[in-house]
């Protein structure tokens, strides 16, 4: 009996395409049918089956830059400080709309307020009834479209701060049902997110890198299994609580999936899984997205997480 491709399955397999082409330069697609009938895309050749290549044409996208609103509260911003968090703001903005595949073209870019320092800001939250986030460096206030934060001593981290808590703004905005480790993870790595002449790029986050690496000597890095199993409650649970590593696992682990297409390709389908409404946990959407399934996950991780990347992660466009 033959298997009908539903238009859902359709799309998430061209958008899957489109960002191997993206990312892989000119790799070729291969595609074939089964014994059963089910169509198989690979950017791999098989001489065993009988293949044929797929012409893909990435569309063009319509993403362009936007205008930040920043308001600042006793404190002053020299030029170039403001156009570096304008600039941020805007690369985490292309990063959604041509890494992952959103359109970025209709998102409504969110005000951002910085206050003169930690005791100004824990007021205003307090005032707000958010008393309990005092101890966060940046908080992304959805009801006002409002990103706060503080200058710290160390302002670059305060610039950090700013493109994590936009890359909440726009996964709260256009995947609302995203799981929270992936949200978290997303804004993790968005502090690292640069732009130079050759496009957006990653390097590692230092201190996730040294958390996880500690909580692997010591054995207390949570299994990818149970990882992708635990609800987004009991994630961020464990994230308040501070006993564990989950953020900055999560944070690595989104590292580890931008790091390679294939996987790249895995994310982008969680992604937009969740973008649909899908509200399954991600593990159980692991053997249908990723190649291998959860056991070749696991074991890609656990390889990875030996060096865990070495050098920048570019995004060729």
């Amino acid at each position: 009996m033959s298997t009908r491709i539903t238009s859902a399955t359709f799309q998430t397999t061209v958008l899957v395409l489109l960002l191997l082409v993206a990312t892989a330069g000119h790799a070729k697609i291969y595609k074939w049918v089964d014994e059963h009938g089910k169509v198989h895309f690979s950017d791999r050749q098989d001489h065993s089956v009988k293949q044929e290549v797929v012409e893909v044409k990435p569309r063009a996208s319509e993403w362009s830059r936007f205008e930040i609103r920043i308001e600042t509260v006793d404190l002053e911003l020299t030029a170039e400080e403001k156009q570096q968090i304008v600039d941020g703001v805007n690369h985490v903005y292309e990063f959604y709309d041509h890494v992952l595949s959103f359109d970025m073209y209709r998102t409504v870019p969110v005000n951002i307020l910085i206050f003169k320092d930690m005791v100004s800001y824990r007021d205003y939250l307090i005032q707000r009834d958010r008393g309990w986030l005092v101890a966060s460096y940046g908080l992304y206030m959805p009801s006002e479209h409002q990103i706060v934060v503080y200058i710290q001593e160390d302002r670059e981290r305060t610039f950090r701060t700013i493109k994590h808590e936009v890359s909440h703004a726009v996964v709260n905005s256009i995947v609302p049902y995203a799981p929270a480790w992936l949200n978290e993870g997303l804004a993790e790595q968005m502090e690292m997110l640069e732009r130079d002449d050759a496009g957006l790029y990653f390097e590692s986050h230092p201190e996730n890198r040294w958390i996880v690496a500690k909580a692997r000597e010591q054995g207390r890095l949570t299994g990818i299994d149970q990882f992708l199993k635990l609800p987004s409650n009991k994630w961020r649970h464990s994230d308040m609580s501070g006993s564990g590593s989950v953020r900055a696992q999560a944070g690595q682990f989104v590292y580890f999936l931008l790091a390679k297409p294939t996987r790249r390709s895995f994310l982008v389908r969680l992604m937009h899984n969740f973008n649909r409404g899908d509200r399954t946990l991600s593990y159980y959407l692991v053997d249908d997205n990723y190649i291998g399934g959860v056991n070749m996950l696991g074991l890609d991780w656990r390889r990875w997480l030996h060096a865990q990347g070495e050098g920048s992660v570019r995004f060729a466009f």
